[in-house]
């Protein structure tokens, strides 16, 4: 099993799901539901956008070169899974992260893979 000591660091909860996985299949259910919200290649740079701070589905579009309907779509999705807030204001939706924890994830297996294509 990895170590934890060089990352973050682990919490009595997880600590509690490690000694007894089959006792916490919701929390497993909903990290997996987190792993294929990050499986497609929009919804990344989605995520790399808001990371930045709140954006609106224009700034997005922009940004990321998608189009509006499919960034729509991956916001709703986002959001069903609790990982992008929105924050209206009048007539404009704000977009944002609902949890850092998200950013640090895509910026760790980015990392991850721009280290491994140096070696």
């Amino acid at each position: 099993m990895a170590s934890t000591s060089d990352s973050t660091p682990v919490n009595a909860a997880v600590k509690q799901l490690l000694r007894n996985p089959e006792g916490n299949l919701e929390a497993i259910s909903e990290t997996a539901d987190l792993f294929k919200a990050l499986a497609t290649p929009s919804r990344l740079k989605m995520l790399l956008v808001l990371a930045h701070g709140e954006a609106t589905v224009t700034r997005i579009v922009e940004s990321t070169e998608l189009s509006q309907p499919l960034v729509s779509q991956h916001l709703k999705f986002l959001r069903g899974l609790h990982l992008v807030g929105v924050n209206r204001i009048g007539r404009e939706a704000y977009y944002s992260l609902k949890d850092d924890h998200v950013a640090h994830i895509i910026l760790d297996a980015l990392a991850h893979t721009v280290e491994g294509h140096e070696h």
